[in-house]
């Protein structure tokens, strides 16, 4: 150990060269020093060093990152095969709450996600091991906010899509932990790794490259993703997402699966259950049945609805029936919202139906009286006190721009005047509101265009671009017009060798 200790503290330079590293010194010198790490036989990791110091109290994660994981790696091995545990059970040590585990967990919060970029398949590796000892003591809430912390120190913007974000997911959802999942799902996933391309930066280790340059196929930063891990991933963002009521967000979701292609042109199972969330999702964020993307094919959509033809019926009740027509339509298919787990859904449309049929009611009165109001939507009619409660709570959320007042003659009934001109406060916050938005709005442009000038990069150095220019060439076709930036217009063949994220097709 004391004459590796020296070799494992030799990157990267200590104190910091007044000349920066360049890339390619970088680059040379970390693998030199993750080769060192690779030939180490693990018993020497776990070694003492002189006078008896623990190894990882002298590394620092954020300094010494490869060598610390790398003995984080070699003590949990030894840990696990020291045979003190029963079945298979993990040491005490590396569960929550032991020692190792809690180096795991500074190590994932403080590690460089430059230098972990040549370790890859080691990061990967502890980062399940992480997940593995929180569900085997069944507590897989003390793994999420590690988990998290891991994936955006190594790609800060999470838009290239990795096997840790489908393990984050899963996690997230079998903890009933939310919220915490949002610094993840409100990113949009843009790349996949694929195959280091020509156009990627020449060194993992350059600064400010987009995300699938260093997290590829060959990275160990992700483990194979395919088709179906796509899918079950948004389709956990999106069970999350319903569950915190953030409609629009998980309709999002929900489409991108519905949307995703298929040869066969027959519905699979995730995508049906997409397709029943969808429905429900779209009545109690926009109080109607949402039209399909067209991304989605003709008779994709016509499979759609005839699978689900109860929702389309609970759709249509919605748009166009009364509340006791809708209730009956759930008595009726108890069993299926039961079998399909979305019972709570469609209570959740229940009551959407009586906001829904309040909102609509400005499209015909300027003003109505509560007791009329309580004759066409509420469930209990002669209880006036409930439903003015019911609309006050309306009003206070935002859902209508309204005042209820008391007639100058007690006995008359409260009335529901509908604001067609806010008042001078409401205007003013609608205003700065609707600033926010716009801001908003400019920036995910802004981003968004940045991502497909990036894209257009990756398509145009891709195997499949160039296989289809040259078969357009030999035929003496012109290629797409304008380059790149002519690509989603590109008809491509069903013959391409697909990449992982496509394996099961």
């Amino acid at each position: 150990m004391d004459e590796l200790l020296p070799q494992l503290l030799s990157f990267p330079p200590h104190p910091p060269p007044a000349q920066p590293l360049s890339d390619e010194q970088y680059d040379r010198q970390i693998k030199h020093l993750a080769q060192i790490l690779n030939q180490t036989p693990a018993n020497k990791l776990v070694g003492s060093v002189a006078g008896g110091g623990d190894l990882l109290d002298i590394l620092d994660p954020s300094i010494n990152t490869l060598p610390y994981l790398y003995v984080l790696l070699a003590r949990n091995n030894a840990a696990q095969g020291s045979g003190k545990q029963s079945n298979n059970a993990l040491p005490r040590t590396s569960v929550p709450g032991g020692t190792l585990w809690k180096k795991m967990v500074d190590f994932l919060a403080r590690f460089d996600g430059r230098q972990v970029r040549y370790a890859g398949a080691e990061w990967r590796r502890l980062v399940e091991f992480v997940a593995k000892a929180a569900r085997s003591i069944s507590d897989p809430l003390q793994a999420i906010q590690p988990i998290r912390t891991a994936i955006l120190r190594l790609d800060p913007s999470a838009a290239t899509f990795t096997s840790t974000h489908h393990l984050f997911a899963r996690l997230c959802l079998d903890a009933n932990a939310y919220t915490v999942a949002l610094p993840i799902l409100n990113t949009n996933i843009i790349y996949f790794p694929q195959r280091p391309l020509a156009i990627s930066y020449a060194f993992p280790c350059t600064l400010n490259q987009k995300s699938y340059g260093y997290i590829t196929s060959e990275s160990g930063l992700s483990a194979r993703v395919v088709y179906q891990d796509h899918l079950e991933y948004h389709l956990y963002g999106a069970l999350i997402l319903i569950a915190l009521k953030k409609w629009e967000r998980a309709l999002d979701f929900l489409e991108l699966i519905l949307s995703a292609p298929n040869y066969h042109n027959a519905p699979s199972t995730i995508q049906i259950e997409a397709y029943r969330k969808w429905v429900l999702v779209g009545l109690l964020f926009g109080g109607r049945r949402l039209q399909l993307p067209r991304t989605v094919g003709q008779q994709m959509s016509k499979s759609y609805r005839a699978i689900a033809s109860p929702y389309e019926g609970v759709a249509e009740v919605f748009r166009s029936g009364t509340r006791s027509r809708l209730n009956e339509e759930f008595k009726v298919g108890a069993s299926i919202w039961q079998d399909d787990g979305n019972v709570g859904l469609m209570h959740q449309v229940l009551e959407a139906h009586r906001r829904f049929a309040i909102i609509n009611l400005e499209k015909t009165y300027s003003s109505l009286s509560v007791a009329e109001i309580a004759t066409r939507t509420s469930p209990q009619p002669h209880d006036l006190a409930e439903t003015e409660d019911y609309i006050r709570r309306l009003i206070l959320r935002g859902h209508i721009s309204a005042r209820l007042s008391q007639p100058p003659d007690p006995s008359n009934p409260v009335v529901l005047t509908f604001l067609t001109f806010p008042s001078e406060g409401s205007e003013s916050q609608s205003e700065a509101a609707q600033n926010v938005k716009l801001k908003q709005g400019t920036e995910l442009l802004r981003r968004l265009d940045e991502h497909v000038k990036e894209t257009n990069k990756v398509m145009a150095q891709s195997k499949e671009l160039i296989d289809w220019q040259k078969k357009q060439n030999k035929s003496k076709e012109p290629g797409p017009a304008g380059g790149p930036a002519g690509m989603m217009d590109v008809g491509w063949d069903d013959t391409i060798a697909d990449e992982d994220m496509m394996a099961d097709f």
